[in-house]
């Protein structure tokens, strides 16, 4: 049984206060849940949530990290300070990161490929444009996606690799897949990583696919219905103690 996973992307977001009272608030409030609790503050906030949650079963991450040791590369992060911190988890190809900032699948497979070998937990996010979706491009995207953003990743890793499926469409527009279409998307997903390699469907059974798009609490339940939906990949509804808290408990 694949247990499920509530990850909450703070994205550039938050006052240190904010994300500070929110993450006071999910140690008061959470003991062995259910589902796996995931939090990505910005980076510069990282090392006072980190405080705050190093005692409980919150799993603090990275939204990004550089797929080096320490080098010469301003206003990134290298593994190394991260794990100084305590920190093992990061997203990784976030649809932001990939339009506006250009990281290409070759480049989010070095990630991959760097931070799993440093023994991460990687979220690596896939997800189809409104356009790719309406023109019925959503499988190649994907099928694209997956086996290049995969690519030579040793099957001893898998261990440690969650996918996240983003619909770009989806994604703080209010808008949200239907279960249905996500189901479907998170099935072809399994699907596609059972054929990268031989062996790989064992892996692909047990790999966990989250959903991310506008997911809130008056649609989490009904996603999470669905047999090959393994939690969720939460931005706006995760930044706020309430909401996050009505996904979780």
């Amino acid at each position: 049984m694949r247990r499920k996973i509530i990850a909450g992307n703070w994205k550039m977001n938050l006052t240190l206060a904010e994300a500070k009272s929110i993450a006071t608030g999910l140690a008061g409030k959470l003991g062995q849940t259910r589902p796996e609790v995931m939090v990505f503050p910005s980076s510069i906030h990282l090392p006072s949530v980190s405080e705050i949650l190093q005692n409980t079963n919150v799993v603090v991450g990275s939204q990004n990290a550089y797929q080096s040791g320490l080098t010469a590369m301003t206003g990134e992060i290298s593994p190394v300070q991260l794990k100084e911190l305590g920190i093992n988890t990061s997203l990784v190809g976030h649809s932001e990161r990939r339009q506006f900032l250009g990281e290409t699948n070759e480049i989010l497979n070095e990630k991959v490929k760097f931070l799993l070998g440093q023994g991460f937990r990687v979220i690596y996010c896939i997800g189809e444009t409104l356009a790719e979706r309406e023109t019925g491009n959503t499988f190649n995207v994907l099928n694209t996606q997956i086996k290049q953003g995969l690519k030579g990743i040793e099957s001893s890793l898998f261990e440690r690799l969650i996918i996240a499926y983003e619909p770009v469409w989806a994604i703080g527009t209010g808008k949200v897949a239907t279960p249905e279409q996500a189901e479907e998307a998170h099935s072809f997903i399994r699907k596609e990583i059972a054929g990268l390699f031989v062996g790989a469907s064992t892996l692909a059974e047990a790999i966990q696919i989250l959903y991310g798009g506008s997911v809130k609490a008056d649609n989490i339940a009904s996603l999470l219905t669905k047999p090959n939906i393994d939690g969720g990949l939460v931005g706006g509804a995760s930044q706020k103690l309430d909401s996050f808290l009505s996904l979780i408990i």
